[in-house]
């Protein structure tokens, strides 16, 4: 009998590693259904690569999502191999400085969105060999790093979800593995640093902002990243969790050997949160 082809749903595959991972899957012999806002963000890909074919997909619309179920049952007979949500936004703000209603916005993208994908394909899911959910995820599930509270909360919302996911597909036959991303090299960042006039955390904009694109500029190459990846994800045997991408597996380390006293310490010298402190005592002398 004859081996049915394997399908890969990546949401997010306009740029960054959202292609990389398409393009990685597709050199694999996988048929990619790459999703974007505007299909025409994917004719790179889909000139370049006959197994890799554009699909809409708005992330903040659930008919949006409907609608992608019924093209990818058309398209591959019903069953779905992987399910890759990648897709994702960026709100960098401190917790004291967030707008509640941007924050909203972030959630429904990083985390709304995805539960929905993983509970309208899981049915797709089941009737592959050997389906796999893989959620990118950042370190910053478990580094506070100072500046995107909101962006951080998401992706620890998305792991925890991601943990229960885990169990509750097990019996299923359905495999759920997150990837935890350090630095890649992506236009993520391209919002900034969000801050009113009057922001406390002022001072220390710069060193943030230093400490972010630079990590970024040096971060490990999208296509390195996902090939990576990708590479590990068609072992017959995958870990439920990755950690790939700059410093990822240097800070895996802190997060599990190091207290957290220890931890937050650190972070507070390297983010020179002293001179927030500083300005305080400034203000009132």
């Amino acid at each position: 009998m004859a081996q049915q082809p394997m399908f890969a749903l990546i949401t997010g595959c306009s740029s960054g590693i959202g292609k990389d991972l398409a393009i990685a899957f597709a050199a694999r012999g996988v048929t990619v259904l790459a999703t974007a806002r505007r299909t025409e963000s994917l004719s790179d890909l889909t000139s370049h690569y006959d197994n890799i074919e554009a699909l809409p997909l708005e992330l903040g619309k659930p008919d949006s999502i409907e609608k992608l179920r019924d093209a990818v049952i058309n398209r591959t007979g019903g069953h779905l191999d992987f399910l890759v949500n990648n897709a994702g936004t960026h709100y960098a703000s401190t917790a004291v400085d967030l707008e509640i209603e941007e924050v909203a916005k972030l959630f429904e993208v990083n985390v709304f969105a995805v539960m929905r994908l993983c509970q309208i394909f899981v049915p797709l899911l089941r009737r592959a060999p050997r389906a796999r959910i893989v959620q990118i995820g950042s370190v910053t599930r478990s580094i506070p790093v100072v500046w995107q509270a909101p962006y951080n909360a998401s992706k620890a919302a998305l792991s925890q979800y991601s943990k229960t996911l885990r169990l509750e597909l097990k019996p299923l036959g359905i495999e759920v593995v997150e990837i935890v991303t350090g630095f890649v090299q992506s236009n993520i960042l391209h919002h900034g640093l969000y801050a009113p006039e009057n922001s406390l955390y002022l001072p220390i904009k710069s060193t943030v902002e230093d400490i972010k694109y630079r990590g970024n500029k040096n971060g490990m190459s999208p296509q390195a990243y996902a090939t990576s990846v990708v590479t590990k994800l068609m072992r017959p045997c995958v870990n439920p969790e990755i950690w790939e991408g700059a410093l990822a597996r240097s800070l895996r380390f802190l997060v599990t050997f190091l207290p957290l006293q220890l931890l937050n310490w650190i972070l507070f010298r390297r983010f020179k949160l002293d001179l927030v402190k500083a300005g305080l005592n400034d203000k009132t002398t």
